[in-house]
């Protein structure tokens, strides 16, 4: 019964399908090739529940970027094709049919005036692709996305590197390209501004017959103009002339070739010094120490403008002392760089004492000893030994230099800032320090346990600068062994630290220990072995290796041999964990008993 109500079942889906295979009009087109399934019908032609959707609208729950133009009102799906999507686009032809039903027949005779933007001059020659080469994110074409300004497909032919915007109608037509209308070009717009006579210049004088506009040479005059000078004065013409009128002359005297007219030569006149007329240089020559003898010992060299600029030999500004005294024996460094000249440079002297002969050789042929002589044993006496010109703090003195004094910086001490041991307010000048004993600085945290050791050598008994956490201990009255020599100090010994924190300086105890395992370890046996003979130590069945012993002799220890069965028993088969009175759980080692009937029932029934 069952079976032929499965087989009619499978029988009436067969039917079904087949039916609905019968039904459909033909495969649909490459594009939409994944809906092409009896179930997905649905999702373009809608169903029953469908609300009344028209085909359209299914259409865009896909291709949403045409249902955004037609809410939008844009486009050619809103404007011209408005309708039924299936008018242009029929499905059910197969997949090598083009979806696309052009209206004139064809693409390529499609009226491309309706789009607004009539293909006329050189883009009637274009083809549909050379414009339209966009596709969608899944890969296939679109014709969808463009704009028709010419920067949109002729940005990187744009010579003018949009200077003249995106609105290349103004000059251009598309039927040449070449053949530009200038007559109303802002010609403010381009590299070149016209300016002055310039701007009575025809076009045809600069940009030739027939006109060329890209790639002229305008960065000096002397690309469109002949130098009369032939070079002798340079390519600036604009020092001398202006735009406005070639003959009337500007050249300033600041803007002379070569030396400025101003300062020391503002009275001198051309015929001063060009005594071959004034196109052509002096015979002289044009160098400073032509003209004028130099007065520096100093090997200043001979470009004298360098601090004299025109001809201003006394009262130079600050700043080229400075920079010039770089050639000087005493380069100023450092702090030395905001001195005051004047500081070293007494004006009261003579001129011929106030830069020569003084003195500089030491620190202290300029600056007091603030230490009073104290500290001239190091270094032989060069403050450079601590100081440096950049400041006088920080100070150079270091570890390494401190390993001269009564008191090398050892380990630790080496991280330790100075002011933590040579106290008082800066500056500090005496940088003596009476106290060295270690418990001078450090608070012994033992209390008096070690009242023997610090009689004979202090804290450097057991402890040195290098780390006081590395002590020299000898354990050898209680040697560590096994898990003993990786369990920390703390561990027996305390924490000395949290006991200071807690107010107590003997909170670390390292004599009065005890030494038995019960003295440290809580016994998990809870007595077992103690309170019950024969008694029994830690150590008589475990050790400091492992806790555990793997070769424990049953036989020896419990006097108790394992033969037989029993050899084959875990231990605790025969010692269970066991709950006391109080609570407290432990295994049973100590049972009480060793006849077989203690464990095993009598299989013969004897009485008991």
């Amino acid at each position: 019964m069952r079976l032929g109500f499965l087989a009619w079942i499978l029988a009436f889906g067969t039917v079904c399908t087949a039916q609905a295979q019968l039904l459909s009009p033909g495969d649909l087109s490459k594009v939409h090739k994944e809906l092409d399934s009896d179930r997905k019908c649905t999702l373009c032609h809608g169903s029953g529940a469908g609300g009344g959707r028209t085909m359209d609208n299914l259409c865009t729950d896909c291709h949403t970027d045409i249902g955004t133009q037609r809410q939008r009102n844009e486009g050619l799906h809103s404007t011209e094709f408005k309708g039924n999507c299936g008018h242009c686009h029929v499905e059910h032809r197969g997949r090598n049919h083009d979806l696309v039903r052009w209206p004139g027949g064809s693409q390529e005779s499609f009226d491309h005036k309706i789009t607004g933007f009539t293909l006329d001059g050189a883009h009637a020659d274009a083809t549909c692709r050379d414009c339209h080469n966009r596709k969608r994110s899944t890969g296939s074409p679109t014709f969808l996305g463009l704009n028709s300004s010419c920067a949109s497909c002729h940005k990187k032919d744009d010579a003018h590197d949009g200077r003249f915007g995106e609105n290349c109608q103004t000059c251009h037509n598309s039927t040449d390209w070449n053949q530009a209308s200038v007559e109303d070009l802002n010609h403010d717009l381009t590299r070149f501004p016209l300016k002055g006579s310039h701007m009575e210049v025809k076009c045809a004088e600069c940009h030739g017959e027939p006109p060329k506009y890209t790639g002229l040479d305008f960065d000096s005059c002397n690309d469109c103009h002949e130098d009369p000078h032939q070079g002798r004065l340079g390519e600036e013409c604009a020092r001398c002339h202006q735009e406005k009128a070639w003959n009337s002359l500007v050249m300033l005297r600041s803007e002379h070739p070569g030396i400025a007219i101003t300062a020391g030569h503002a009275k001198a006149q051309c015929r001063d010094c060009h005594d071959q007329g004034n196109m052509r240089p002096p015979r002289v020559g044009s160098r400073c120490v032509d003209c004028h003898n130099p007065v520096h010992d100093a090997d200043f060299g001979n470009n004298c403008k360098q601090c004299h600029a025109d001809i201003r030999w006394l009262g130079l500004p600050d700043q080229v002392g400075r920079n010039a005294h770089g050639r000087t024996p005493f380069p100023l460094e450092g702090q030395h760089q905001t001195v005051g000249c004047a500081e070293c440079h007494t004006p009261s002297l003579p001129q011929a004492q106030r830069y020569r002969g003084l003195q500089f050789e030491q620190c202290r042929d300029c600056h007091e000893d603030v230490h009073g002589g104290k500290l001239s044993r190091f270094g032989n006496g060069d403050c450079a030994t601590c100081h440096a010109v950049q400041g006088f703090r920080p100070t150079l003195f270091g570890p390494q230099g401190h390993a001269e004094t009564a008191f090398p910086l050892e380990g630790r001490h080496a991280a330790v800032p100075c002011f933590a041991c040579h106290t008082g307010e800066p500056p500090r000048y005496d940088w003596s320090v009476q106290k060295q004993e270690c418990i001078d600085c450090h608070e012994n945290p033992h209390g008096n346990q070690f009242a023997q050791e610090m009689a004979q050598g202090g804290c450097a008994h057991c402890h040195s600068p290098v780390d006081w956490h590395q002590p020299k201990i000898d354990h050898s009255i209680w040697p560590l062994t096994g898990a003993h020599e990786l369990t920390a100090c703390a561990s027996c010994h305390g924490d000395a630290a949290e006991g200071a924190e807690r107010g107590r300086v003997d909170a670390a105890r390292y004599r009065g220990l005890p030494r038995e395992c019960e003295g440290c370890h809580r016994d998990p046996h809870l007595g077992q072995f103690v309170l019950t003979a024969p008694e029994r130590t830690c150590n008589e069945c475990h050790n400091t290796t492992e806790f555990l012993l793997p070769d424990f002799d049953h036989a020896q220890t419990v006097e108790y041999p394992l033969v037989g069965k029993h050899a084959q028993l875990e231990c605790n088969e025969c010692h269970e964990e066991t709950t006391l009175r109080n609570g407290d759980k432990t295994t049973r080692y100590r049972l009480g008993y060793r006849d077989c009937r203690s464990c095993h029932a009598d299989p013969h029934g004897s009485p008991q």
